[in-house]
């Protein structure tokens, strides 16, 4: 008999392994719809009753459509088109910066050479002015280059988000609730269907089917006084086959079912004529010896 919850754990390790390549919540939603399509596919290749089939098909159509609302505590990710960085961008470096930068440090050097090396051909006041005077440029130079190499940092505007990646396990587990109440929805509904289909049976048994019914009783009847030989064990093994693919239950005597019963006299307990039962209905008693 088909199963949901025997299905979905048959498949568990493929079910796990699919389930960990899943990068985002949208791609995990369309996995468990999948999965729901799958589960149901497997379940009609074993069920055979058309309207299980049919209730199986809404109720998966109804999971699948849920599966939008799949809400599970897993791995947060942060998102964005470039590479994230907390708090501001990277400040842009200006080529002016890095000109301004070398004249600088020329001006400096070149107020050493006036200081050190050409102090035979400028006077010594001259030679102060002249050094002096690139010392202050070689200021002025890396002041401004400094305002262009670390001008005021920008915030960081990019638009980013988080997405939490549902966790496999958990998304497993999920699924398997969702089959245990299949389950439960579909046994109610094969119940209805075999009380309804004895209901009619019962309903049938006062016309032609109560003429069946002691016909079958008499056949068992001659097959159980003769017991000993393989045709009779034969022939009651496929009149309760029979008999059971039409909900009629073939019941034996064993001490303790005497309500079902004609009994006559005898020490050990045996059964002489089964008795046949729809449901709690007794269609015709049996006979049995024996306490």
């Amino acid at each position: 008999m088909a199963n949901m919850q025997s299905l979905l754990e048959k498949d568990k390790e493929r079910f796990l392994h699919n389930a960990a390549a899943v990068k985002s919540s949208a791609e995990t939603v369309r996995f468990v719809e999948e999965e729901f399509g799958r589960l149901l596919t497997l379940y009609n290749e074993e069920e055979e009753n058309e309207s299980l089939k049919k209730t199986a098909m809404f109720m998966t159509e109804a999971y699948k459509a849920s599966a939008g609302f799949l809400d599970c505590d897993g791995e947060s990710v942060i998102w964005s088109k470039s590479q994230y960085r907390p708090g501001v961008n990277k400040p842009k470096r200006s080529a002016w910066g890095i000109v301004l930068f070398l004249l600088g440090l020329g001006c400096l050097i070149g107020a050493g050479a006036v200081l050190y090396l050409l102090t035979d051909i400028f006077p010594l006041s001259d030679e102060k002015i002249i050094a002096f005077s690139l010392i202050g440029a070689a200021v002025l130079f890396f002041f401004i280059s400094g305002l262009l190499f670390f001008k005021k940092k920008e915030e960081n505007k990019e638009e980013l988000y988080a997405e939490t990646i549902p966790s496999p396990e958990k998304t497993y587990h999920i699924m398997l609730n969702c089959a245990l109440r299949m389950d439960r929805v579909l046994e109610e509904e094969r119940n209805r269907i075999l009380l309804k289909e004895k209901k009619a049976l019962l309903d049938e048994k006062e016309g032609m089917k109560k003429e069946d019914v002691q016909l079958y009783s008499s056949l068992l009847e001659t097959a159980y006084a003769q017991t000993e030989e393989e045709y009779a064990r034969q022939m009651i093994s496929d009149l309760k086959f029979y008999l059971h693919r039409h909900k009629i239950d073939v019941i034996d005597y064993d001490g303790s079912n005497k309500q079902l019963f004609e009994r006559m006299p005898g020490a050990a307990i045996a059964t002489i004529r089964p008795a046949l039962l729809i449901g709690d209905e007794v269609l015709r008693k049996g006979l049995a010896t024996g306490e």
